[in-house]
């Protein structure tokens, strides 16, 4: 299972977000005429907001380059908001904003995905004026999860979907939806099935007698059908779902995996 996230940022992608901010950014400095008060104050405002967003956005791709998911209830406690907003306020309109803009669905990946500078960087040393609107922000690599515990964030092009559901199903501390979707995903899209010490390992942390407990527990729920369990010649138990993988695929991989393959360097 990939658990690694993808650190490349192309840098083509950054420069045309540079240049589109920049481009911004002059004309809106070619405004004509004086600005009324109730205008400064409402780009004033707008620009405060736009700053504190960015740092937010920062703050979501910088833990998910570190492997972490981030909790939209963590932005109350680093206090991104700005100066005299209510953290609950700042918190439900930064949702909104990226539910209201192109965004990441929370699927694979296909092909390689790129996650914009931030604002402040492709700002520089620019000092922006109350005469000056701020562009909108990028968030197309932000993906939302909503549970049952919270919302949760992650950057799609510095974290691979199977490790971030694996963090989320581990958040939302359920471990038969943990097993399921990762049995699932892993015959999905590999297709591979699925060692029991895979789970020994980050973010999960399960001895093989727990991983194999919850397996028996899928099944004695009846609502996991497709999920079953094979063992290699050398006793290890393997786990894949037969909406992905006949019994046969199932039994052939676990041996390759499982033995073959090791003997065949």
């Amino acid at each position: 299972m990939e658990q690694k996230p993808d650190a490349a940022i192309s840098m083509r992608s950054s420069d045309m977000s540079r240049v589109a901010c920049e481009e911004c950014l002059q004309q809106a400095g070619q405004d004509d005429g004086e600005l009324s008060v109730e205008e400064r104050e409402r780009r004033r405002a707008r620009n405060e907001m736009i700053c504190a967003m960015d740092d937010a956005l920062a703050d979501i791709r910088q833990r998910s380059y570190e492997g972490k998911l981030t909790r939209s209830s963590r932005w109350k406690k680093m206090a991104f908001q700005p100066k005299g907003m209510d953290a609950r306020a700042f918190e439900e309109q930064m949702l909104l904003y990226i539910e209201q803009h192109d965004h990441a669905d929370d699927a694979p990946a296909i092909g390689k995905l790129t996650a914009p500078r931030p604002l402040k960087v492709q700002l520089g040393d620019r000092q922006i004026t109350d005469e000056e609107e701020l562009p909108d922000l990028d968030v197309s690599d932000i993906v939302l999860i909503y549970g049952k515990k919270g919302i949760y964030l992650y950057s799609k092009a510095l974290m691979s979907h199977s490790y971030a559901h694996a963090l989320y199903q581990t958040a939302e501390d359920s471990d038969i939806a943990t097993f399921v979707d990762v049995v699932r995903s892993e015959s999905r899209v590999y297709p591979r099935p699925v060692a029991a010490d895979i789970f020994m390992n980050v973010p999960y942390l399960w001895p093989v007698s727990k991983t194999l407990d919850v397996y028996e527990q899928v099944k004695s729920s009846g609502a996991f059908a497709d999920i079953c369990m094979t063992r290699t010649s050398r006793g290890e138990a393997y786990f894949y779902s037969n909406l992905y993988l006949s019994d046969a695929q199932g039994k052939a991989l676990a041996e390759w995996y499982g033995v073959e393959r090791g003997m065949n360097p």
